[in-house]
């Protein structure tokens, strides 16, 4: 009898509302070989990031969490960025940047480092 209290408390835990990871800290976009493109730094924090430049031009833009994965959007013209919620967190992340008008289509692909 006590093993079904337990059971079934564990399973209505499960269903209350968790508190999703959000994306923090400072990380180095290197792209993969066949989509070679300017290096940048972006910086996470909570729901909003910044994408900086070499050149130190910086560009703002949100983050849209969903269940699975995050969208990174500056405006709406432009390319959203995905990364997979398992991966927050750690050092390295896997991103896709998908097209804006076929979010099929994936137009680069690579790594954010985490830098110190």
């Amino acid at each position: 009898m006590k093993i079904l209290i337990i059971a079934i408390l564990t399973f209505l835990a499960s269903l209350l509302p968790q508190e999703n990871a959000k994306l923090n800290g400072k990380y180095r976009i290197v792209f993969e070989k066949k989509y070679e493109q300017q290096t940048f730094q972006m910086v996470f924090t909570d729901s909003v990031f910044k994408k900086v430049m070499p050149d130190a031009v910086m560009y703002k833009g949100k983050i849209k969490y969903e269940k699975y994965r995050a969208f990174l959007r500056y405006g709406k013209d432009d390319n959203p960025m995905e990364i997979d919620n398992r991966e927050f967190n750690k050092d390295s992340m896997k991103f896709t940047m998908k097209s804006n008008i076929d979010i099929s289509k994936t137009t680069a692909r690579g790594w954010l480092v985490k830098v110190k």
